[in-house]
């Protein structure tokens, strides 16, 4: 594998090719484990199997042995068995939870820092959770203050629930603005009927983004005049959607 980018976890660099594939034999050594005995699994073999059907690539051939487009024994420098990205998460797992965080967080890191196309389906992945995480208030109190102040609708915490029109603006001016369509279309539709939140879908990436956006449109809020003023000045400044930056594929 030529074009190396190694992670580094626990003071050791683990490397990573340029297309997201992994050493798995340099991680397995780590942690005193075979590559080998992971890929003999019942549970692997039913996995690599799902990930041949979704890529339309053969897994196995008739004599049991995995298809090379998926696993892929590397000879010389930087040898050793090197794994599709699709196996790579479900096989750190295997050898420790935190090893599997670090993976996945330098493969996200990977795919946004090099501008790799990516198709919906794998944007998703990255940036929205399947199942929903503990809620925790992340629309804090000065959010709806400003937005009260500014559009002078009244506002007296969540007991009494919130104008509607706040829901607009977040909607508009937070999520749209920060996430991916195709991300903020999931998230709604994930937390639509199930009384769960669309930032407890959000993995921390997008967390990040659209906490950070709250503190903008917190802070322009508080300078505007009115409602007009408002959305006069977020056109102007937050005038580009998506600022992940996302490289769509082709049509």
């Amino acid at each position: 594998m030529n074009n190396i980018f190694p992670m580094e976890y626990e003071k050791q660099l683990f490397p990573f090719s340029n297309a997201c594939w992994a050493n798995a034999t340099v991680a397995a050594k780590h942690f005193g484990k075979l590559t080998k005995d992971w890929l003999k699994l019942g549970s692997t073999k039913n996995y690599i199997r799902e990930v041949g059907q979704e890529l339309d690539i053969e897994a196995y051939n008739s004599k049991g042995e995995i298809s090379p487009l998926l696993v892929n024994v590397e000879k010389g420098r930087n040898g050793g068995t090197w794994i599709h990205p699709e196996l790579v998460i479900e096989f750190a797992r295997w050898l420790s939870p935190k090893f599997a965080r670090a993976c996945d967080r330098h493969i996200k890191n990977m795919l946004i820092s090099q501008n790799r196309t990516l198709t919906e389906d794998q944007i998703i992945n990255l940036l929205i959770h399947q199942e929903p995480t503990t809620w925790e208030k992340r629309f804090q109190e000065p959010y709806y203050q400003a937005l009260s102040r500014m559009t002078g609708l009244p506002y007296f915490g969540h007991v009494g629930g919130t104008p509607s029109l706040f829901g607009a603006i977040t909607s508009k001016w937070v999520y749209q603005v920060v996430l991916p369509d195709v991300v903020y279309a999931e998230a709604k539709e994930a937390a639509k009927g199930s009384g769960e939140k669309i930032h407890q879908y959000l993995k921390p990436e997008a967390s990040k983004l659209v906490e950070e956006q709250l503190k903008a449109v917190t802070m322009l809020a508080n300078g505007c005049a009115d409602y007009k003023d408002f959305e006069s000045r977020c056109m102007a400044a937050f005038g580009v959607k998506g600022q992940l930056k996302l490289i769509y594929p082709a049509a």
